[in-house]
């Protein structure tokens, strides 16, 4: 983690010095190649819109269920011509479960179906969810930016309600085929477990929202911190406890002591929560700024850090008036 907050203070500090102190120093010439960028950008827009859509499906629905099920994901049935179909077997879901829940809990056909749709860069992930009644999106979420899925539509939907825990192998496997490139096995398998102790803690007590951002705050502080051991993912969670008003049993404090374990192992890097889950993650930003004036702190010498934070500074206000100037038109 230290060497991708090394990269990202080097980046900054050579935009920011790199960039034009006023916007009205602007070349002429700026115009044209604003015009190109963005006729480039909307070129890159179009090819992603154009590129189809995936869609997992349970490989057990009966034609009525499937046909309920793509109705929920807004697609029509004789449109499947314009997807990339892909299916869910049951076999897979005991694959991917049976180690993390009792097999019974998993049951013998394969029901949720997912419909993934690539998005731009930077994008994040966006999730919906119907006829699903025990994983919450921010589950899903947490889940699949844990197995390294990123930038994508997702909409999970079933025929009737179910819980929808396996749902998470067809958002997988869906991207794996959607952006040609396979999703580490370790890291799936601690999404899968991620997704089943958060809906074990956040639908265990009466103030879900309250858990689930608890559990957020312990994640945000893990990955930014690059925590892996065991006493100091215990002395996080005991702060958190105390901040959140939370008391857990011994039991599920070992459970999430396990699980943050491995994700802390899968050195996720911390900008990702913010870009790809932002609306979970967004209030934690701070933790992920300190840890980055931490790392000055050990590694550049005071004269060297009070020129990168000058910099820093000096490409903000320069942003701004760049944003400002094109608002008002004082730019022209």
């Amino acid at each position: 983690m230290k060497k991708w907050l090394c990269v990202l203070l080097t980046m900054i500090t050579i935009t920011a010095l790199a960039m034009p102190v006023s916007a009205t120093e602007r070349p002429i010439e700026e115009t044209t190649e604003t015009e190109e960028t963005t006729e480039t950008e909307s070129d890159s827009e179009e090819a992603v819109t154009e590129t189809k859509p995936f869609l997992a499906l349970g490989a057990d629905l009966t034609e009525e269920q499937k046909a309920v099920v793509l109705s929920e994901l807004g697609i029509a049935g004789e449109d499947l011509s314009q997807y990339n179909v892909i299916y869910i077997t049951n076999d897979m879901e005991h694959e991917y479960l049976d180690d993390k829940i009792d097999s019974s809990l998993i049951g013998t056909r394969s029901l949720s179906s997912v419909l993934v749709k690539e998005q731009p860069a930077g994008s994040g992930l966006r999730v919906t969810t119907k006829n699903i009644n025990y994983c919450t999106i921010s589950m899903y979420k947490n889940a699949l930016i844990t197995s390294g899925v990123e930038d994508a539509e997702i909409i999970i939907a079933a025929p009737t309600s179910i819980s929808g825990t396996a749902a998470l192998i067809g958002a997988m496997k869906a991207y794996e085929n959607m952006s040609g490139e396979s999703l580490s096995a370790e890291a799936q398998d601690v999404a899968m477990e991620e997704l089943v102790v958060l809906g074990e803690l956040i639908n265990g007590v009466e103030d879900s929202e309250l858990m689930a951002e608890f559990l957020d705050y312990i994640k945000a502080e893990v990955i930014a911190k690059g925590i892996t051991d065991e006493e100091s993912i215990s002395t996080v969670i005991d702060a958190a406890q105390e901040q959140f008003g939370i008391t857990l049993s011994e039991e599920n404090k070992d459970k999430i002591i396990e699980l943050m374990g491995k994700i802390g192992e899968l050195d996720i890097d911390p900008g990702k929560l913010l870009e790809q889950a932002g609306d979970l993650y967004d209030k934690y930003g701070e933790t992920v700024l300190a840890e980055a004036k931490e790392l000055m702190d050990e590694v550049f010498t005071e004269e060297v850090k009070q020129s990168i934070w000058t910099a820093i500074k000096d490409f903000f206000s320069n942003l701004w008036k760049v944003i400002w100037g094109r608002i008002t038109g004082s730019n022209e």
